[in-house]
């Protein structure tokens, strides 16, 4: 056994121009041998330092609260933006929903961000209790103003009638 067919990579002998397993011709033979240059070399005298090893995944990062600190942010913002209405609602949902799942995920794996996750919680129903409070606001100044003008429309249409009188006015 001399070589293998650079084909197949069975082993053949010296001087064979087709190999028959693969039937290729060969043109060129791979001989088993090392090659010395690939032979570490023995060293007499005192040990050589260790080679490095291969190295090493750092290990994976310890999960953080990073949906507790969304949560948190979220109900800030819930709160800040409540007088908008519709970016009340929507980032106090968001918040309560990443909050949720921020303690959740805390409680499983102990890691941190229980507190933030609560607090984004809360922010987030707090964003949308202000926003609900806004549109009840709104909702009642708007019916008194409709109610003034509706007596303005008729003093205008009206004005002898005594409850149209300015009482001020003598």
């Amino acid at each position: 056994m001399a070589g293998t067919c650079p084909h197949c990579g069975e082993s053949i002998e010296e001087g064979v121009a087709a190999f028959p397993h693969c039937g290729r011709a060969i043109t060129q033979v791979v001989i088993d041998t090392p090659n010395p240059s690939m032979i570490a070399p023995v060293v007499t005298g005192p040990a050589a330092p260790p080679l490095p090893g291969m190295p090493v995944a750092p290990s994976a990062a310890p999960p953080s609260g990073g949906l507790a600190v969304a949560a948190l942010i979220l109900g800030i913002l819930a709160v800040v933006l409540s007088l908008t209405v519709v970016l009340g609602f929507v980032l106090g949902v968001l918040a309560i929903v990443f909050g949720a799942i921020g303690i959740s995920r805390a409680k499983a794996t102990a890691t941190g961000g229980k507190g933030m996750g609560i607090a984004g919680l809360v922010l987030g129903i707090v964003g949308i209790a202000f926003a609900a409070l806004v549109i009840f606001t709104v909702a009642t100044l708007g019916r008194t103003v409709d109610d003034q003008f509706t007596n303005i429309q008729y003093c205008i249409d009206h004005p002898h009638d005594p409850i149209c009188r300015d009482p001020r006015v003598p």
